[in-house]
């Protein structure tokens, strides 16, 4: 076992997956429906499969192509929570097809965090492969725990503030991994592009 790979490995990993978690949590948070975490994990199979079929053939994928058009979409379906919140925060009847779509948010944001772990594991496999997929395996058991503490949490939140968070996210994502293609930005950078949309959307929605 290779400890530096290992750890490099699963860190990446929980880097990743996490926010796909928070993403599923939140909109368990939303609509109280479990398929949100199977949609996640989902995603994240997509991507990890081809990792342990495939391996190095994985870093043939146009990723950056596939962050733009994802972004996309994230961001369409930032402004459809952003107004399913304000139309639960002003009382009008919310829309049955927010449902599915939120699902398919989900699989989407998770695929795409699935892939930026894997390409990073692809390069670490050559320098020990055992140690590179062990490290993936241990962190998925740490992503469990995180998402279930997590769910403790956003169950206490009401729901319109959950779908202005998500939204905030949602267009966060979307926003870093366009300046990302760009700027190759560093992920500490999502922070303040966080707060920014936590702040204009606590604004938008009571105009």
């Amino acid at each position: 076992m290779d400890i530096p790979i290992f750890l490099a490995a699963m860190g990446i990993s929980i880097l990743e997956m996490t926010e796909a978690s928070a993403i599923a949590v939140i909109f368990y948070g939303i609509y109280h429906t479990p398929k949100s975490y199977f949609y996640a994990v989902a995603g994240v199979a997509t991507s990890l499969i081809p990792l342990l079929i495939a391996g190095k053939f994985l870093i043939l994928l146009p990723l950056h192509y596939i962050a733009v058009g994802a972004a996309i979409i994230l961001f369409y379906f930032s402004q459809k929570l952003f107004r399913s919140a304000r139309r639960s925060i002003k009382g009008t009847k919310k829309k049955k097809e927010e449902k599915e779509e939120g699902l398919i948010t989900v699989y989407t944001v998770s695929l795409i965090e699935g892939l930026e772990a894997s390409l990073v594991v692809v390069g670490l496999m050559p320098f020990g492969y055992f140690s590179a997929l062990s490290g993936v395996g241990a962190a998925v058991f740490v992503v469990i725990a995180l998402t279930y503490a997590m769910k403790e949490r956003v169950m206490r939140i009401r729901v319109p503030q959950l779908k202005l968070v998500l939204s905030a996210l949602l267009a966060t994502i979307g926003t870093f991994w366009l300046l990302e293609v760009g700027l190759d930005l560093s992920e500490i950078f999502a922070i303040p592009i966080f707060l920014f949309y936590i702040a204009l959307t606590q604004i938008l929605v009571r105009l």
